[in-house]
């Protein structure tokens, strides 16, 4: 990959964060003086993607004003297929969001004359397959066919996506995870690009200051870190031309069992509904899967973990798992093995209490929306 490519990547991504700060600022109803400057934010991350997309700056500004609901990471799957005749292929496709993710991986079982998958082999990312586009993650599942390579093709033509393309003729285990931490570095970008975060950094601090609203003033010192970890060098970018097969995708999110060894998991008592849940919470544009988990662990109760350390348990439905509404319906849950006295809890104001609950108590308690399937298959896990 060149410098010219990586640099260019790297502000696309830098694009999208903004993009979706901007988009969620503005779901959660905020009022005149904080909708004004998410529209602010909304028009700048236009103009920094505008550097790396081939389209005008107007028309990229009138395709992010169709943003709708929560803004994470789109949920796609990947899937390995070993064919009855010794050969193997991909396929791929992101979560429309009306179809449960059950549903559609037994649609491609049927449809590759397969066995349906149980839990992903593995997770990465499209920024870990050098992707430009909106940020996916990708759970990547293995599957073996009835039907011939050639059969396969006839009956599932290989979709013409960018994630399609990057994992044809890869195997498995070379596919990238994606990064669980960030290098802190600052990112190389132009004077042009460098400019336009200068206007982010500066509406960041004014909301910050200005603000009523305490989630609003976390967005907008996010977003402060976020502008101005930056250095100007004489960057030169390259336009990509964008897909658009991420839009309509599911949302993702992450949560994590603390499980001590002794069939007990750590669980929180959520301040809002009185509910017991595990920590957890929306996935963020340029985080990884396992990296929500970590963060949404530490911010809600204190426990710092790396997220290289989290083990994947499974990637769950909300919807097929609960009839509860949800608007962040696809899952990962991973867990990790501490002792209670190991753990320091430190719990934040979206927590009322917290308890170790063993797999007979999880039957007896109130517990969110999904969480008594979820809980119990990380302690089966």
């Amino acid at each position: 990959m060149t410098n010219e490519h990586a640099d260019s990547l790297q502000l696309a991504w830098l694009a999208d964060r903004f993009r979706a700060q901007a988009t969620l600022g503005l779901h959660y109803r905020p009022d005149r003086f904080d909708r004004e400057r998410f529209e602010r934010l909304r028009r700048h991350a236009a103009e920094l993607a505008s550097l790396v997309d081939r389209r005008d700056v107007d028309v990229i500004e009138e395709h992010f004003k169709e943003d709708r609901g929560i803004h994470t990471p789109k949920a796609a799957a990947a899937l390995h297929v070993d064919c009855a005749d010794g050969s193997r292929l991909w396929r791929t496709f992101h979560l429309d969001p009306r179809t449960l993710l059950p549903e559609a991986l037994s649609a491609a079982a049927y449809r590759l004359v397969a066995a349906e998958p149980g839990r992903p082999h593995a997770l990465t990312d499209s920024h870990a397959l050098g992707l430009p586009d909106p940020h996916s993650h990708l759970a990547i599942y293995r599957l073996t066919s009835s039907l011939s390579r050639i059969e396969i093709q006839g009956s599932w033509p290989a979709p013409d996506t960018a994630m399609q393309h990057r994992l044809t003729g890869v195997s498995p285990a070379a596919v990238p995870g994606p990064p669980v931490r960030g290098n802190g570095l600052p990112m190389s970008v132009s004077p042009v690009a460098a400019a336009i975060c200068r206007e982010v950094t500066a509406l960041a601090a004014e909301g910050a200051a200005e603000t009523a609203d305490k989630y609003n003033i976390e967005r907008f010192e996010h977003l402060k870190r976020l502008a101005s970890n930056i250095s100007i060098n004489p960057v030169k970018y390259q336009r990509f031309a964008f897909s658009g097969d991420h839009e309509a995708a599911a949302a993702t999110g992450a949560e994590l069992a603390i499980l001590d060894g002794d069939g007990g998991v750590l669980l929180i008592q959520r301040s809002d509904t009185g509910q017991w849940a595990m920590p957890g919470g929306a996935c963020e544009v340029g985080e990884s899967w396992s990296g929500t988990a970590a963060r949404e662990a530490f911010e809600e109760i204190g426990v710092d973990i790396a997220p290289e350390k989290l083990r994947l348990v499974d990637v769950f439905d909300n919807r097929a798992i609960s009839t509860e509404r949800t608007t962040i319906p696809v899952i990962a849950v991973f867990s990790t093995r501490l002792r209670p006295e190991q753990v320091a809890v430190t719990p934040n104001h979206e927590v009322s209490s917290t308890a170790w609950v063993s797999a007979a108590e999880l039957k007896e308690l109130n517990l969110f929306p999904g969480h008594r399937t979820k809980a119990k298959a990380a302690l089966e896990s």
